[in-house]
């Protein structure tokens, strides 16, 4: 039986914890460790797992120092336990009791076996008494290319599951920047490795409004970047320099040659035209494009 390491991080979530954790263990087909990291939860998060029982798995609790959700995931997967599979989980979403096993066995069927490979699958997005919201976001199996990857994140990091080689490429560094878990995962299994996807829904993802990664929330997201635009901060996160600092010997010339663009096109305006009109740096919307582009043309990335 395949043992995996379902990765948390915890923060005032005592709420919903308890039912995340027992969708979590009545997984099927698999063997089950759970490793939160409570990011310096100020409710009664602590107490609630370190008081949670479980017949059918083991949960380990560590107690961390709030550094903020998206590196807070990242080293919960570097201390983790070894396993053959890792999986990250939200504090407040419902899992199916298939969505590990359904993805192990299509990482096993479809993947490399000596090489990083990253699944993530589809969801259904409910409110809290689980009724399907009206909007269910399109999800993107993989970017369009590799100057997409960098500018737009796919893989949703409660659906994803990965194997030992794609653990330890993503936390062979730490990125300096916060940036989300599931867009650094999902570079760098794309950009490195191998990745596969499951558009059969395997989870409920909960929309309570204020959701940490406001996954899900379009209207949210849009009116964020214009408060960005406006304020003069940038509206799109490219992860470029944590990628030269941890991954520059693994970098292809191309992508190298991209990062420079990225890096110098404000002080060049022919750098910035080639981004202006390149086919491959869009996102996969037509709105999203311009706003890209938007972005190129006033110095917002």
């Amino acid at each position: 039986m395949r043992k995996v390491i379902v990765v948390m991080s915890t923060y005032n979530g005592s709420k919903y914890i308890e039912a995340q954790l027992d969708s979590i263990f009545r997984q099927k087909g698999v063997k089950i460790m759970c490793y939160v990291r409570d990011d310096g939860s100020t409710d009664d998060t602590l107490q609630r797992l370190k008081s949670y029982t479980s017949t059918s798995g083991k949960l380990i609790v560590e107690e961390g120092e709030n550094v903020g959700w998206e590196r807070s995931f990242l080293l919960a997967l570097k201390n983790a336990p070894q396993a053959d599979y890792y999986a990250f989980a939200d504090q407040d979403d419902i899992w199916f009791e298939d969505k590990l096993i359904s993805g192990i066995k299509m990482l096993e069927k479809e993947g490399p076996k000596n090489k990083p490979c990253m699944y993530h699958c589809n969801k259904i997005s409910v409110t809290e008494d689980l009724k399907p919201l009206a909007h269910q976001v399109r999800r993107t199996p993989r970017p369009l290319n590799r100057q997409n990857a960098l500018i737009q994140e796919y893989a949703q990091g409660c659906s994803i599951i990965m194997n030992e080689n794609a653990r330890q490429l993503v936390t062979k560094y730490i990125p300096r920047e916060k940036i989300a878990h599931d867009f650094w995962c999902g570079l760098l299994c794309y950009l490195f490795g191998e990745v596969i996807y499951d558009n059969i829904p395997h989870f409920y993802h909960i929309s309570h409004g204020n959701n940490a990664s406001g996954e899900g929330h379009m209207i949210g997201s849009w009116k964020g970047r214009l408060k960005k635009f406006f304020a003069g901060g940038t509206v799109y996160y490219t992860p470029f320099s944590d990628l030269e600092k941890g991954y520059a010997d693994m970098l292809s010339k191309t992508d190298k040659e991209f990062i420079l663009k990225l890096k110098y096109y404000k002080k060049s305006f022919k750098t910035k035209l080639s981004l202006l009109f390149s086919f491959q740096f869009v996102r996969d919307s037509i709105l999203g494009t311009c706003s890209l582009k938007m972005a190129v043309l006033f110095n917002k990335l």
